[in-house]
């Protein structure tokens, strides 16, 4: 077991931050085993398929997932509820990376423990990946690795819907 497990913080607003922390998360699981939460996502992305197939668990709330400025204060406590459930699943399950995606979004706007998520920040159970939207303090100042994707140029800022393989 190693000495310390380090924390990556994947944010900012350009592409490829999931898909980067799946990336760690597939190459990591060649030596140990891994397991993703997706936070405000339903687990329907080409990645999660993909990772299906080879047998990587990926948890997601899988029904009823909202943009959160959508969310009533029903969807809010039903959202909350189940992220905090996969969370502590993913803690409880001795992984030795675990990719949190949107995780620091969740945080952010109360749809997941703060408490279970800054426990988890201060002793880190393994090696942990996050990925978010915006630097938020206890993420950036809790990191080992820090890296922010920024969008120069984006097709969608053209008109382009998202293409399946592409963006999701």
């Amino acid at each position: 077991m190693p000495e310390k497990y380090f924390i990556h913080y994947y944010y900012g607003n350009g592409a490829g931050k999931t898909s980067s922390g799946f990336g760690l998360l597939l190459r990591a699981s060649e030596v140990m085993p891994v397991c993703a939460v997706q936070f405000l996502k339903d687990g329907t992305s080409g990645e999660v398929r993909a990772l299906g197939k080879l047998g990587i668990n990926v948890l997601a709330v899988t029904e009823g997932v909202k943009f959160i400025r959508s969310m009533t204060d029903e969807d809010r406590e039903r959202i909350t509820a189940r992220h905090n459930e996969m969370l502590k699943t993913a803690l409880s399950g001795g992984y030795g990376l675990i990719m949190l995606d949107e995780l620091s979004d969740a945080y952010a706007n109360g749809l997941a423990d703060r408490g279970l998520v800054d426990k988890m920040l201060a002793c880190p159970p393994c090696e942990l990946v996050i990925t978010g939207h915006r630097p938020i303090e206890e993420f950036v100042s809790r990191a080992d690795y820090l890296t922010e994707f920024v969008c120069h140029e984006h097709p969608y800022s053209k008109g382009v819907a998202a293409r399946q393989g592409i963006e999701y």
